[in-house]
């Protein structure tokens, strides 16, 4: 699928074309000035641009946004056009934790709008995008007004707009419409994905805030000023508990930090990405609507105008010679609006081959950033692995140092001496019992097999652990005399 170009002798690649890297964080930078201008009730947020092309910072509304938007939409009817943040905010934004939360993300949405703009081969270098990235908030609006007076939009300015035909291929209908096709589906699927990966991170939000709320429990919980029962082996061990339980606190404090920091980093490598390729390939698809909508519309009306015209020019050439003056100032008249409406059409017909050839370059831009997709997916695995790496060994660490921290079970026989079994020693056998459960035992010796001797083997006594009593081993069945039987009639 290649569209070349023939002028002056060359055939340069259109498709040659590609976007710049979108994925360059420095490249552009919208950030949220904290003041906020003008009367309490008229107040508005600025944010602040800075691009790699002029290094100096230029402050902006989000009307300068619209404005701008506006007039690249005029110019460049033909190219994808990012969409804009909400230009209001969405009902129900009420509380300040809301408004902030908007205008987060509306901060997001104009600096991946801006981004797009300045990266994209044709609109990037327009005269209007340098306005804007250098001029103040003052006087943007009137500037970028001025400008698209002078110039109009690109089919006005552009060298090969009246060539555009002898530049597209024969099946350019069919591969619009199977590329609109293949590139719908692409966006479709890749909406669902973006609304799990959306839940995904919301779930690490939550954990993060559920981890705060443990740890503030376990603050109150250690910081209990109610005094201790005095029972004996308990209020000792329950202040110390208490120590134990402040000391946790600040340890599951640092866990609910570090799963909001996965969050963040699940938001700024994967989603704003993920975003930012949504965006790329929903002004495709409007570009696609206003192409259909517009274009073709307007040309077919056009064509159904062309035979009436005409067939009224052949009846006013077909009238007598010897008429009156009026009625052949009329007759003039017909004519030259005859010759008006074939130059519209004329030029109508040239926009269209103009906007069938833009709409192929911008898909040959869209399928140039497929790749996109598979940086996206690694991004997502690498933050996944990385989150849950860290978060396990640091549950792993604070498993151990808890463990570490409780006091030694006593023995069978000091316990059996000392009076009632505390319950923390009781948790600490059975979880050595457990965890005893996991250790490889050592092979049995061999059972020898029933004989003729009267002699019982010996089975020596396996090593007890703490809290199991020993089980007396099973007799081998066999042949044996009544005084064997009345020696060994039990045992330990």
């Amino acid at each position: 699928m290649t569209v070349r170009m023939q002028a002056s002798g060359q055939r340069p690649l259109v498709d040659s074309l590609t976007l710049q890297p979108l994925l360059d964080k420095h490249s552009v930078q919208v950030e949220l000035l904290t003041e906020k201008k003008g009367l309490p009730f008229l107040k508005h947020v600025q944010y602040q641009i800075t691009t790699k092309r002029f290094k100096l910072p230029v402050h902006k509304r989000y009307s300068d946004f619209d404005m701008f938007h506006e007039l690249l939409l005029q110019r460049f009817s033909y190219r994808t056009v990012p969409q804009l943040p909400p230009k209001r905010m969405l009902k129900g934004v009420l509380t300040s934790q809301s408004e902030r939360e908007f205008i987060e993300s509306r901060r997001r949405g104009l600096e991946r709008f801006t981004a797009l703009v300045t990266q994209h081969p044709f609109l990037g270098q327009d005269k209007m995008v340098d306005i804007f990235l250098c001029a103040g908030s003052e006087d943007v609006q009137q500037k970028l007004r001025e400008s698209f007076k002078k110039r109009g939009d690109e089919f006005l300015t552009n060298q090969i707009a009246a060539q555009a035909k002898e530049y597209l291929p024969t099946d350019i209908q069919i591969q619009i419409t199977s590329n609109r096709e293949f590139i719908g589906n692409i966006l479709s699927s890749f909406q669902r994905l973006r609304d799990r990966l959306d839940r995904m991170n919301q779930r690490s939000h939550d954990h993060a805030a559920d981890l705060v709320l443990f740890s503030k429990e376990l603050s109150v919980l250690g910081c209990d000023p109610s005094p201790v029962p005095e029972v004996e082996g308990v209020g000792g061990r329950w202040r110390t508990q208490r120590q134990r339980l402040r000391g946790l606190s600040q340890d599951v404090m640092t866990l609910a930090n570090r799963a909001a920091q996965q969050g963040g980093r699940e938001e700024e490598d994967v989603l704003e990405k993920l975003n930012l390729f949504m965006d790329l390939l929903h002004s495709y698809k409007e570009l696609c609507d206003r192409h259909e909508r517009s274009m073709l519309v307007d040309h077919q009306k056009a064509l159904l105008q062309k035979p009436a015209a005409t067939r009224r020019h052949a009846a006013s050439t077909a009238a007598p010679t010897h008429t009156p003056a009026k009625e052949q100032r009329s007759a003039q008249q017909l004519e030259s609006r005859l010759t008006q409406q074939e130059n519209a059409i004329v030029t109508m017909e040239l926009r269209n081959y103009f906007s069938l050839l833009c709409l192929h370059q911008e898909t040959q831009l869209i399928l140039s950033q497929l790749p996109l997709t598979t940086h996206i997916l690694a991004c997502f695995i690498q933050a996944q692995a990385q989150g849950h790496t860290e978060m396990g060994a640091m549950w792993s660490e604070l498993g151990a140092a808890l463990l570490h921290s409780q006091p030694q079970p006593k023995s069978n026989a000091q316990s059996q001496s000392s009076g009632p079994v505390h319950l923390q020693t009781l948790l600490t056998d059975t979880q050595s019992q457990s965890q005893s459960q996991f250790q490889p035992s050592p092979s049995p010796s061999p059972i020898p097999s029933p004989g003729p001797s009267p002699h019982v083997p010996h089975f020596p006594r396996p090593p007890s652990s703490p809290g199991l009593q020993p089980v007396s081993p099973r007799l081998p069945t066999g042949p044996t005399d009544d005084a064997t039987r009345a020696s060994d009639t039990s045992f330990p």
